[in-house]
């Protein structure tokens, strides 16, 4: 085993590091300068009850803050190891996690716990708790995969696409180009129009609404960083859209 995954895979190092992180986000949404759109977007979540709450994997960092601070929610994370840094930092703030990966080949989602933490997420939306996590799955970026969908299907609760950005920030040469928020920056919260997926929906209406959903988290995205005045170029994926 490498030094890096020993590292990673230390809990006083996740719990150091994933402390450092938490109190950085923290920093971050309290000294933001907020404009919330639509308007009523929080009170429009409320009224939806649990939800499924998501975002393209690189706004992660201050993703906890697209969601009203008042839902109970609980965060989808990718088990691999450096993700545990993301959920500790996620646990020392209050919220609960549920550790599970998602793919884009369902053999694959089993063996990183997909079903295990599909079943804790129906679950958790059964009891009236809201769900947070990415649309996209690790390695292809900004391309929603089905599995929220199956998730909003089999719940009867809405997704709703959300972005976070701010005016002051930068992006990391990584896969899903992380964005790094900056403290006192004139930020924006942006939601999309609830998706709800039919119980009976088959394989060409899940397409659909897939399509459907990247494209919308696409819209909120651009109009996060147009409100917010930042030009972001950020990367299209043509397979996002079919």
């Amino acid at each position: 085993m490498s030094l890096e995954k020993r590292l990673l895979g230390n809990r006083l190092v996740q719990t150091v590091v994933g402390w450092m992180l938490g109190s950085y986000a923290r920093l971050v949404y309290n000294t933001a300068r907020i404009t919330i759109d639509p308007p009523q977007a929080f009170d429009t979540a409320r009224a939806e009850g649990a939800a499924i709450f998501v975002f393209w994997h690189g706004m992660a960092l201050l993703a906890l803050g697209m969601r009203p601070l008042d839902m109970t929610t609980l965060v989808m994370v990718s088990r691999h190891g450096g993700a545990a840094i993301a959920a500790r930092a996620i646990e020392l703030q209050g919220f609960g996690t549920i550790r599970a990966s998602g793919a884009h080949r369902s053999s694959a989602a089993l063996r990183k716990g997909g079903a295990t933490g599909f079943l804790k997420a129906l679950g958790e939306l059964e009891a009236g708790h809201s769900i947070l996590m990415t649309a996209d799955v690790p390695k292809v970026a900004e391309v929603a995969g089905r599995g929220v969908l199956l998730l909003a299907k089999a719940s009867g609760r809405p997704v709703i696409a959300a972005a976070y950005a701010s005016r002051w920030s930068f992006r990391l040469k990584t896969w899903d180009r992380l964005v790094v928020n900056l403290p006192f920056s004139r930020t924006a919260i942006v939601h999309g129009d609830a998706i709800h997926v039919p119980p009976d929906a088959d394989e060409t209406v899940i397409e659909t609404l897939r399509v459907r959903l990247s494209s919308e988290l696409d819209r909120v995205n651009k109009r996060a960083y147009e409100l917010c005045g930042k030009h972001d170029a950020s990367r299209s994926n043509p397979a996002a859209h079919g």
